[in-house]
C-alpha cells in the first residue's frame, strides 16, 4: 500500500504526491515545513494551500513501534482520543497485557481505554435508542476489560483526565 502526502497549490490547485513508507506516515517522519514550501510541478509557485495525508490506521508493527520509543507520536496531542476505538481494543489489551512497552505509552493505552468506556456510556441522552443500543454493547466488553486492569489504573490515574475518571472510575470500582 502507498502512503501518500498531497500539496495543494494556493494558485493553480494543482496537487503534487509525495510518498512515504507507512512508518514515515504514521509518525510523520517528514519535514512538512520542506514540502509546504516545494514548488509547484505545474505553475512553480511556492503558495500552498494545504497539505494532506489520510491517518495511517493502526496495527501491531505501528503500535510495536511507537510503544517502545518515546519519541515518536501517533498525533503529537490527544493520542489516547485517537487510540479510544473499538476496532483498537484487541490490540490495545494485547498490548498491555504483554507489558513490552514504555511505562508512559502503557499509561496512554490505558487511558485510551478509560475514554472508550466514557464515550460508551456517558451522555446517553444525546443518542437515539439504536446508537444508545450500540453503546451499551460496547460498554459490556470494555467494562470487564477495564476491570482487569483496575490496579495498573490506579497507577496511571495522574495521566487520565479528571472528566474521564468521573464517570469511569465509579464503573470500574475506584474511588
Amino acid at each position: 500500500m502507498k502512503y501518500q502526502l498531497t500539496r495543494t497549490c494556493k494558485d493553480c490547485k494543482n496537487e503534487d504526491v509525495f510518498e512515504f513508507t507507512k512508518i514515515q506516515s504514521a509518525f510523520e517522519l517528514y519535514d512538512s515545513n520542506e514540502i509546504w514550501e516545494k514548488n509547484c510541478s505545474k505553475c512553480n509557485s511556492q503558495n500552498c494551500s494545504s497539505l494532506h495525508h489520510p491517518f495511517v490506521k493502526l496495527d501491531k508493527e505501528i503500535l510495536d513501534i511507537w510503544g517502545n520509543d518515546e519519541k515518536l507520536y501517533l498525533n503529537p496531542q490527544d493520542e489516547e482520543i485517537i487510540l479510544a476505538e473499538m476496532h483498537y481494543l484487541p490490540l490495545i489489551l494485547t498490548s498491555i497485557n504483554e507489558g513490552k512497552y514504555l511505562k508512559r505509552k502503557i499509561e496512554i493505552l490505558l487511558e485510551s481505554i478509560c475514554i472508550l468506556l466514557y464515550d460508551n456510556t456517558a451522555n446517553s441522552e444525546e443518542y437515539d435508542d439504536d446508537v444508545n443500543h450500540n453503546r451499551q454493547k460496547n460498554a459490556e466488553i470494555i467494562l470487564p476489560e477495564l476491570i482487569k486492569l483496575k490496579d495498573k489504573i490506579i497507577e496511571s490515574e495522574k495521566n487520565i483526565m479528571e472528566y474521564i475518571k468521573v464517570v469511569v472510575f465509579p464503573q470500574i470500582g475506584v474511588e
